[in-house]
Order: C-alpha cells, then structure tokens, then sequence
C-alpha cells in the first residue's frame, strides 16, 4: 500500500466517524433546538460525503490516473462539502435571509464549476480536463474567498448580537466561533495546495483532519450548553426581520400617497410635535426605571435564562425601548447593567453568607456557570471569587 491510499484510508475511516458521533450525540442533548439540529444534520451529510469521497478515492484510483484527475475529482467533492460546512456555521449564526443569500450565491458558483466539468469531459472525452482544470481551480478559490468571508462576518454579527441581549455564559458560542473559523481558513489556505501538490498533501492532509476533528468536538460540545433561550432568541429574530420588513413596506406606500399639503402643514407644527415626543419619551424612561428597580427588588435577575426580550416583556415595553434606556440612562448595554447587578449581589451574599460556595452564590445570582462569575470578577477586581473572599477575612 502507498502513503496516499494509507492516508485515504485514515481520513475514510475517521470522517464516517466523525458523523456517526455527530448523529449519536443528538440523543445526548438535553433541549432540542431547531437551528442547531439543522446545522447538525448538515454536518453529518458533509461527513458521509468526505467518506464517500476517499472511498471512492481510493477504490477508483483516481490519483493513479494522473494528479489532474485527482484534482478534478478533489474539487468537485471539496466544493459541496465546505459550501455544506459553512452553511452548516452560517445556519447557527444569522438569520433565514442570509441563508437564503448565501445559498444562491454558493450555488451558483458550485453549478458554474460542474458545467466547466461536464464541458470538458464531453471536450476531451476523459477526465484529463487540460486548462479547464485551472478554471475549476480559480472558481474553487473564489468559492473559498467567499466562505471565509461570509462566516466571518455573520459570526461577528452573532457575537455582538448576543453581547446586546443575552447575558448568559458566551464562552461555549466563543470557542464553536473560533475553531469555525480556523476551519474555513485552513481549508482555503491548505485545500488547493493538496489538490495540485502530491507531496504536499501528506503533510497538510493530517492538519486538515485534526482541525476537522476539533471543530466536531466543539460543535457538540455546544450542544450540551444550548438552552430553549435559543429558541426565543431565533424567534424574535426572525419576528424582528419581519417587522423591519413590514415597516419598510409601510414608509413606502406613505411616500408614494403623501400629499405636499398635509407635508407642509406638518413642518409647521414640527417643533410643537417634537416638543410632544421629547416629554412623551421621558416619561416613559421614567416608567422603565421604575419597572427595572422592581424587577430587581423582586430578584427576578435570579433567572440565569433571562434576555433582552424576556425582560422588555417582563416590563411591558418593547426591545427597542429597553435598549434606548441602557444605553440613554444608563450609558452602557443589558449585558453589562445585569452583570453588574448580579456582581454586586454575589459582592453581598460572600460577605453576609460566608458558608454559602462560590457554585451556590453563582447559581443564587444567576450567573449561568461558574466560569462567568469567575471571569466577571477577574475583570472587576482582578481576583477570582476565593481570591477576594479570602481577602476579605
């Protein structure tokens, strides 16, 4: 046997275990949340896929016919697996439109590349596609310029987004995030260089597949963290979307049916109507002050699944609201003034109840893990919680 067939046979084998664990660890989960199922399901696709691949690899042989036709054959199974990986990232990370976006576009690139196939097998009569294969190759490039690019920026738009409006323990999504993307950029730096270079595959090979393999283990270990939170935080994201839409549509028909009179006669009232509003939104600042200093008499902040949404409708205000205030009033998001709050409660319970443990204060407080209590504290006193309870006997 040569190194290439012991190197298929490895990456055989462990991608068809790769997707036997991703598909067991669904019995695993303690809540079952739509978008991360879906992205699961994608994953174990792109896993039976690369095992068909290096089976068929290594069965047909199709590198013994030449590197141009094992790079043909590379191509036309790498694309759809990273267009399914990255899909399967983007899917955690945004919403159903930019689904959507992205799906057409990688699709269009992925249906581009096979009809440069199948016009120079009918060209040529073989799979020896000659220049054709360095137009596959600058398409396949392109598709992975695209991929880096489109699950980086949603996994940024994630990652402020649930900065904003959840207040939960960001470290699992931050770690699914990282190995995401050291994913994605690897395959697009190391993926053309095995596809044309025989020797070098043997070394960018196995990097590729620990860096498949870690990525696996943080896409399940999300799993066990994922709460039905998620659920909400995907609901309203998707009614936002729709509101945004509807406001949308809405501005534009006013725009189109606006008369000019009834516009004039609106300038002239304009500042009487701002003064209107400006009193308006003060008054309801005040209201929700006073609904959060209740909230928080009642130590509703106790409820580690707590976010923006639940809040506002704890309130009776909408988000929008609720973040004008933080941010007005407060100079700082719902993130930070939660956290601080319950800081300043753990600050408390440590110095009234020196018996309690710091996993007892946490889950009294309402932090999610031990990990955010300790982190939190790390950042506003720069000791861990034994650290400082020790400093305070």
């Amino acid at each position: 046997m040569t190194s290439i067939f012991i190197l298929q046979l490895i990456c055989c084998i462990i991608t068809g275990m790769l997707g036997l664990h991703i598909a067991m660890a669904s019995l695993q989960v303690r809540w079952k949340v739509r978008r991360y199922e879906t992205s699961r399901w994608l994953l174990c696709g792109s896993m039976a896929v690369f095992c068909i691949h290096y089976f068929l690899q290594m069965t047909q042989g199709f590198r013994a016919q030449g590197a141009d036709v094992g790079a043909v054959v590379n191509i036309m199974f790498y694309t759809p697996v990273v267009f399914a990986i990255t899909l399967s990232i983007i899917n955690m990370e945004s919403t159903r439109s930019v689904m959507r976006r992205y799906c057409l576009r990688s699709a269009a690139a992925y249906a581009l590349i096979v009809a440069i196939f199948i016009f120079g097998v009918f060209s040529n009569k073989s799979l020896h596609l000659g220049g054709l294969l360095y137009v596959m190759l600058a398409f396949f490039v392109g598709s992975m310029a695209y991929f880096i690019y489109a699950s980086y920026s949603e996994v940024l738009k994630r990652k402020k987004k649930l900065l904003e409006e959840s207040a939960g323990d960001l470290l699992p999504h931050v770690r699914y995030a990282r190995s995401s993307l050291v994913l994605v950029c690897v395959s697009a730096a190391f993926l053309p260089i095995a596809i044309l270079f025989y020797t070098l595959l043997l070394l960018v090979g196995p990097l590729m597949l620990l860096v498949l393999i870690f990525f696996v283990h943080s896409f399940i270990s999300l799993g066990y963290y994922i709460t039905p939170v998620e659920n909400m935080l995907e609901e309203q994201e998707e009614l936002e979307e729709q509101e945004e839409l509807e406001e949308q549509e809405e501005l534009e028909e006013q725009e189109k049916t606006a008369d000019q009179t009834a516009y004039g006669a609106q300038l002239d009232s304009g500042d009487d109507g701002q003064t209107e509003l400006s009193i308006s939104s003060s008054e309801r600042m005040k209201k929700i002050e006073a609904a959060l200093e209740k909230w928080c008499d009642d130590r509703m902040y106790k409820d580690c699944n707590v976010t923006i949404y639940s809040l506002a409708a704890n309130l009776g205000c909408k988000k929008n609201e609720l973040t004008e205030y933080f941010n007005l009033s407060q100079h700082t998001n719902f993130r930070t003034w939660l956290s601080d709050i319950r800081f300043n409660e753990a600050v408390r319970m440590m110095k009234e109840r020196p018996e309690f443990s710091n996993d007892a204060i946490s889950t009294e407080c309402g932090f999610s893990s031990h990990t955010q209590i300790y982190r939190i504290f790390k950042q506003k006193t720069g000791l861990s919680p034994s650290q400082w309870r020790e400093q305070m006997i």
